[in-house]
């Protein structure tokens, strides 16, 4: 009986410890980005969480009408495919050189041409700033640190993704490889390769082929 008694006891003192966890628990932060988020004042992001694991609401979205943006009269809209799971992630650079802050707007679409990622970005004028997919290593170079990057996260269920570039913007980026950890560190060598930018989406996966030289 007395055996009974202290199982019993044991069983609520861990019922209350595993309450009082869940309950104390740090949220995490947020990976999907509404699309009037502007990132006036860019800081890191860390996330432990998988790039191949889809948005919360993505099954959801696949509900959504599917349509590429409209552009946007006096800005150049340019697609590009981006690369972020486990191993990969997209570095952006956005430059712009008008005496003016723009704003301007990301979107990453699925397969099948469904919105799953929407980011404004507010670029300073005569400013610069660096966008990653994944998080940056805790110690960058200070070139990396200041201003520090967006963190786009456009995990593995971004197929194609889109510019906006208002008038004096310029844009360029690269993909890059990590030993699977999640983390772009700068220091490290970790290969490249640039990005294709078009205003045409069907040549981001079908480049023309001149059949003379």
């Amino acid at each position: 009986m007395k055996k009974n008694k202290f199982v019993i006891i044991g069983l609520i003192i861990t019922l209350v410890l595993l309450l009082g966890a869940r309950w104390f628990a740090p949220s995490q932060p947020s990976l999907a980005f509404s699309p009037n988020e502007l990132s006036g004042t860019p800081t890191p992001f860390s996330s432990m969480e998988s790039d191949e694991i889809p948005p919360a609401d993505f099954a959801l979205r696949e509900e959504s009408i599917n349509a590429l943006p409209t552009p946007i009269p006096g800005e150049t809209l340019v697609y590009f495919s981006p690369t972020d799971n486990d191993a990969t992630a997209t570095v952006l650079f956005l430059t712009n050189t008008d005496n003016v802050a723009h704003i301007v707007a990301l979107r990453g679409f699925s397969y099948n041409g469904v919105l799953v990622y929407s980011l404004n970005i507010n670029v300073g004028a005569n400013s610069f700033l660096r966008l990653a997919s994944d998080s940056i290593a805790a110690a960058p170079p200070p070139s990396w640190a200041t201003p520090a990057p967006i963190i786009t996260n456009f995990t593995d269920f971004t197929y194609f993704a889109s510019l906006s570039l208002p008038k004096g913007v310029k844009a360029e980026g690269y993909v890059l490889f990590n030993p699977g950890t999640g983390v772009v560190d700068p220091r490290q060598d970790q290969g490249a390769i640039p990005l294709r930018f078009s205003t045409d989406p069907a040549s981001v996966y079908l480049p023309n082929i001149q059949s003379t030289p």
